[in-house]
């Protein structure tokens, strides 16, 4: 039976809610400002997680910073009379002067949950699943007990525990394996803040089908974001070079992107220093495939092209998951992997067997060619968070994930510079990049639509599949595309099946490596197809779908539209590439992209598809790098077991020998090939330079100064 404290806690949520003017109107969320990370952030390039013992054998293997668990969340404040007790003060003073003594960085890993005195003192301030909802009896073993709500108290001192234990030893951050906001929540506080700031109460389940849960699920991000924007504020009160690096999720690992409702906004990645990831790599997060490679670029992107950290897990093969006989060549490969797609190193040294000092001594040799760098811009991938939370949300690894996959594998394969950028990167930062691809981002709003008709109408290249447009930010279905005008066509509903796909000749098509693989222009296509109605100038519809029943209907638009150039597919080439591909598919989309761009990539990497090419640029005290990674993912063991369950675990090189860099415009002052100061063999062809470069291992970089 419930206690009256049950009673009363119930009833001031109540007398919250309703002491407020429902009619008022909703209160305009404060404007998102990203975190600049200090000076010191932008040196990472080799992170430790370990044990407290663990502090010189991090050091002796080159890592940075160290991050690692000792003490809780101690009740009350110290500002109030409590504080960490004598022996975990001496603990956490003696941690760090470890870390000093070895020149290391000290991030605490900090479990965001509340201890049991201080749950019990106040059970309002805990998560609440419904208004009628009461806490359960907290307890030490169960932290699902006490789960604090940050809209309230108990984030106000969180936020403020962060501020006095920097104060107080001296910490250079704090990481967070949680601390993010549940599905729904109907504390006092969140009761009583929704309803002053949105003018209405709180839905009473979690029902993605639902706009106004939708709605509230935005709210809930907001109120995440400001949660660590003042957090930041806090610690950099007390530590101006204090930082964030915290855990992820919804950022990069394949198993996030499944997670629905959403536990963080993907924003809010640019609010940490330095986010960080566990990266797995094993048969459920389809480790052998590019969705590995796909989580790093992504990562990467939610950071706002900044510091982010990927840390490589050893474990596959279904449970247990042991590193029994897990090859250290693959711990290696893996790592340059990361580095590769726009991340440092964070390695556990908790891996039974493995030693992490080879892989650190690799990142070490290349650390002066990791910092402050960002993407090389020529193509943009949209990867609507938009899209996969509010339309797609039923089913995301069917109808979110495969238009993404395919066009980053087609590009990763073709070794096109590709850019990963977020829904809030549409309005801001478009004119910088020559062709902007959306792959099924049916999630777009009226604001976004415009800033993307604007782009192509001053000359911007944009490439569309399937139902981008159809809906807007919340996912609410629109009775057309948005951006109709820009396709050239409308919208006439969707269905999936078999058609036979015919395209004539035109400037994309004319291709020699298409015309070897489809020499009559026709195959049949497996897919969906959105069905859209004819243009008002016929020959836009490039390529034609007869599907098994039905009439034919246009299936690839090209066209011009003000300054710009569209390609439009209405069928799912990009899904087709990802799910059972065949090569023209990969072909159709690359000629789509470089005929949209209208100019070629600035840098491209001649090389067989098993290499994986990175592209960033460097500012180096007012001069201009360009730094090319080249990764050999030549697997010599694949397709050798059972396709369900096969991940790599590498244990050998073939060498690949003849890559080629192809450099356009201006020609750097001076090439090399790191590691090793290499030299390469460099000839100008017009305007293009070409760079030889030395038979690849795993990984090399091509450094080339303006």
């Amino acid at each position: 039976m419930p206690d009256r404290r049950d009673f009363l806690l119930q009833a001031s949520t109540l007398a919250a809610a309703a002491s407020l003017d429902a009619g008022a109107e909703p209160v305009k969320p404060p404007a998102f400002t990203p975190v600049t990370p200090p000076e010191w952030v932008h040196e990472v390039t080799r992170m430790a997680f370990l044990t407290p013992g663990e502090v010189p054998r991090a050091a002796a293997a080159g890592a940075q910073v160290v991050h690692t668990n000792l003490v809780w969340p101690y009740f009350p404040l110290r500002r109030d009379g409590g504080g960490l007790s004598n022996d975990d003060a001496k603990k956490l003073r003696a941690l760090v002067a470890d870390c000093r003594k070895h020149a290391m960085r000290c991030c605490l890993g900090l479990p965001p949950f509340p201890s049991v005195v201080h749950a019990k003192k106040h059970p309002d301030w805990l998560v609440r699943a419904s208004p009628t909802a009461m806490p359960r009896e907290p307890v030490e073993n169960d932290l699902g007990t006490r789960l604090g709500c940050n809209v309230g108290p108990w984030g106000d001192f969180l936020i403020e525990q962060c501020g006095e234990l920097i104060d107080d030893y001296d910490l250079d951050g704090f990481s967070f394996d949680g601390n993010y906001h549940p599905s729904l929540c109907h504390c006092v506080a969140c009761a009583a803040r929704y309803n002053n700031e949105r003018g209405r109460g709180i839905p009473a389940r979690a029902n993605l089908d639902d706009v106004p849960y939708r709605e509230y699920l935005v709210w809930l991000g907001e109120k995440l974001e400001e949660h660590y924007a003042k957090m930041q504020r806090r610690i950099k009160k007390a530590n101006p070079d204090a930082v964030l690096m915290s855990w992820t999720v919804n950022a990069g690992r394949y198993g996030h992107f499944q997670h629905s409702p959403r536990a963080m906004p993907t924003r809010l990645n640019r609010l940490f220093d330095l986010p960080m990831q566990e990266w797995w790599l094993d048969e459920t997060n389809f480790g052998a495939s590019v969705a590995s490679a796909f989580g790093v670029a992504y990562l990467r992107a939610v950071s706002g092209d900044g510091p982010c950290g990927s840390e490589p897990y050893l474990m596959s093969r279904g449970r247990p998951m042991g590193t029994d006989s897990f090859p250290a060549h693959e711990r290696v490969t893996r790592c340059l992997l990361a580095l590769t797609h726009g991340s440092v190193l964070a390695e556990s040294l908790g891996w039974s067997g493995h030693d992490p000092t080879p892989d650190f001594r690799e990142v070490a040799q290349r650390a002066p060619y990791l910092s402050r760098t960002k993407s090389l811009p020529w193509a943009a991938l949209l990867v609507s968070e938009q899209t996969r939370q509010f339309h797609a949300y039923q089913n995301i690894p069917q109808r979110f994930l495969p238009p993404v996959f395919g066009v980053f594998r087609a590009a990763l394969e073709e070794h096109l510079p590709l850019t990963l950028v977020n829904d809030w990167d549409i309005a801001a930062s478009l004119k910088r990049f020559a062709v902007v691809i959306l792959p099924n981002a049916a999630a777009l709003s009226d604001a976004q639509a415009m800033a993307i008709r604007e782009y192509v109408a001053a000359g911007g290249g944009l490439v569309a599949t399937g139902e981008s447009s159809l809906a807007d930010e919340l996912g609410r279905p629109r009775a057309d595309f948005a951006l109709a005008d820009v396709f050239g066509v409308s919208s006439r509903g969707r269905n999936e099946g078999i058609a036979t796909l015919t395209w004539s000749d035109h400037a994309l098509t004319q291709d020699r490596r298409l015309s070897e693989l489809v020499p009559k222009r026709s195959v049949a296509f497996r897919g969906p197809m959105q069905q859209v109605s004819e243009p008002v100038n016929a020959v836009e519809a490039v390529a034609r779908m007869k599907p098994e029943s039905g009439a034919p209907m246009p299936a690839m638009i090209v066209r011009a539209f003000g300054k710009g150039r569209v390609v439009y597919l209405a069928t799912g080439i990009d899904v087709a590439l990802w799910s059972y591909a065949y090569p023209y598919q990969r072909r159709l989309l690359t000629r789509a992209i470089e005929w949209a761009a209208r100019e070629s990539p600035p840098a491209r990497v001649e090389a067989p598809m098993c290499v994986q090419a990175g592209y960033f640029i460097q500012q180096m005290k007012g001069k201009r790098r360009l730094v090319v990674h080249l990764f050999n993912g030549l697997n010599t063991t694949a397709n050798h077991g059972d396709p369900a369950s096969e991940v790599p675990l590498r244990e050998e090189i073939v060498p690949i020998a003849g890559i080629r860099v192809r450099l356009e415009g201006q020609a750097p002052t001076s090439f090399k090939c790191e590691p090793g100061a290499r030299p390469v063999e460099v000839k100008r062809d017009g305007n293009a330079t070409f760079v030889m470069m030395p038979p690849l291992l795993i990984h090399q970089m091509l450094i080339a100064d303006f």
